[in-house]
Formats: C-alpha cells, sequence, structure tokens
C-alpha cells in the first residue's frame, strides 16, 4: 500500500469516527452520579395491579458543595411526574423541594416514594382505603450533570437533572 494510499485510508476512518461521534445521541454522553445497571429504584418487573405510567422528571438545585461532607453536594431537589390513568393524564409535583445530599440515593428514593404513596395513589385512587403499589418499570433513564471537582463561587456546579419513564403496578 503506498503513501497516497494509506493517506486515503487514514482519512477515511477519521471520517467515520467522526460521523460516528457526532450521530451519537446527547443523551448517550450525559454523566451520571449513578452506577450504569443499578437498581436505586427498587424496580419490581412482577409487580401486579393497575398500570399508572409517565414520565418522572427530577431537577437538582445545588445548595451547598460543604454541608454533606468532604466533596458531597446539598441539593434541593424537585421533581414532577406526568401519569396517565386509562385514558386519563394527571401531573404532580410536591409543593417545594427536598433537601438532600446528592449523593445519597436512598434518602432521594425515599421522598419520591413517599410522595406517590402519600399523595399520588390517594388522589388516583380516592375509593380505595389502603392501596399499595410497586415499581413494575423504570426506562428511558438519562441524567446530566458531573458533579466531581465543582465550586458552587465559580458557578460550575448550580443544576442538574434526570429524567425517565416509570410504571406503576398499583393495588386499590
Amino acid at each position: 500500500m503506498g503513501t497516497r494510499e494509506r493517506t486515503v485510508a487514514v482519512l477515511a476512518v477519521l471520517v467515520l469516527v467522526g460521523v460516528i461521534v457526532a450521530s451519537t445521541p446527547r443523551a448517550l454522553w450525559a454523566d451520571s452520579a449513578i452506577l450504569p445497571g443499578a437498581n436505586i429504584f427498587g424496580v419490581d418487573p412482577n409487580a401486579s395491579g393497575t398500570k399508572v405510567t409517565g414520565p418522572l422528571a427530577i431537577y437538582y438545585l445545588v445548595t451547598s458543595t460543604s454541608a454533606c461532607g468532604s466533596g458531597l453536594h446539598q441539593v434541593d431537589m424537585f421533581f414532577v411526574m406526568r401519569l396517565k390513568l386509562g385514558t386519563d393524564s394527571f401531573a404532580f409535583a410536591p409543593a417545594g423541594p427536598t433537601q438532600l445530599c446528592y449523593e445519597n440515593t436512598n434518602a432521594q428514593r425515599t421522598a419520591i416514594e413517599g410522595f406517590i404513596t402519600n399523595t399520588v395513589i390517594p388522589l388516583l385512587f380516592p375509593q380505595s382505603t389502603s392501596p399499595s403499589w410497586g415499581l413494575k418499570s423504570v426506562t428511558d433513564f438519562h441524567q446530566d450533570g458531573e458533579l466531581q471537582n465543582c465550586t458552587l463561587s465559580a458557578g460550575d456546579c448550580t443544576s442538574f437533572w434526570a429524567g425517565m419513564d416509570i410504571t406503576l403496578a398499583v393495588r386499590p
């Protein structure tokens, strides 16, 4: 293979790599504090009951980079969900943020599960006296925001988000 052919081959490979990188969906480049495949939500694919589905969006506003310990981040966590029951859609959001340490995924899960249990399910199933529910699935999970090595004063860690589709199985 001559110099000209080798140069053409190298350029062809570089162009191909550039096309692949440029066409990769932005969501695949998003940062995540959650390890790939981690099941922080306690999904039960065998959960039975009336299906309630829709998107859940979470927004994190960083309030401190020292309140939770060295290198950890205190945030105000806001979330909103739009759930579909049958042909009707309903939107839900708490009155205000939940303040917690971003890296504490158990606290995040507890806040969202508590809101679903105490607000969402009673509003969707008012006739039921003691409904229970399970999280059947979490799909299309995307998260943006790398929190390592940022400082509030520098303005490089101010807010982050996560979005996903959820399916609840409610037993009224």
